[in-house]
């Protein structure tokens, strides 16, 4: 059971969903809908905290880095104050990145064999936010990985 749940949903981050539509979709935003992203999101973790060899995949990989994007994660949460602007839902942004950060350290205890070099930038930048939290978090990422501070 677990592994048909782990195949649908590679499928679906793979975009295979989108050739089982039948009916055209209604015309939507750019990019993709709260709710697309949070399955996309929780497939890439599930891949994460399992292991999987498959995080390395090339549409696995762009999600993963795009969870580590702190700036671009500030600008796709957003939430209404009342009547006023849209602003950024700091706070889920902020779990996304460090939920992201903790999975990634779990996947490196499981497969320390995994290539995850490619996320030396990321985490890099991550050190440097304004949010204590996710600083730390990067910090401790960094040193799982690299063995660096």
């Amino acid at each position: 059971m677990r592994n048909a749940l782990l195949a649908l949903f590679v499928f679906v981050l793979l975009g295979g969903c989108a050739r089982l539509k039948t009916a055209p979709s209604p015309p939507q935003s750019a990019g993709p809908s709260a709710e697309a992203r949070e399955i996309r999101y929780n497939a890439v973790l599930a891949l994460l905290h399992r292991g999987s060899p498959r995080v390395t995949d090339e549409g696995v990989w762009d999600v993963l880095t795009e969870m580590l994007d702190e700036g671009q994660q500030l600008q796709t949460f957003q939430t209404h104050a009342g009547d006023g602007p849209t602003v950024p839902d700091e706070t889920g942004a902020r779990m996304t990145v460090i939920g992201a950060l903790r999975a990634v350290r779990e996947l490196h205890r499981k497969r320390p064999e995994i290539d995850l070099s490619g996320l030396k930038g990321p985490l890099d930048r991550l050190k440097e936010s304004s949010n204590a939290t996710v600083r730390a978090e990067a910090g401790q990422a960094q040193q799982a990985l690299f063995g660096s501070p």
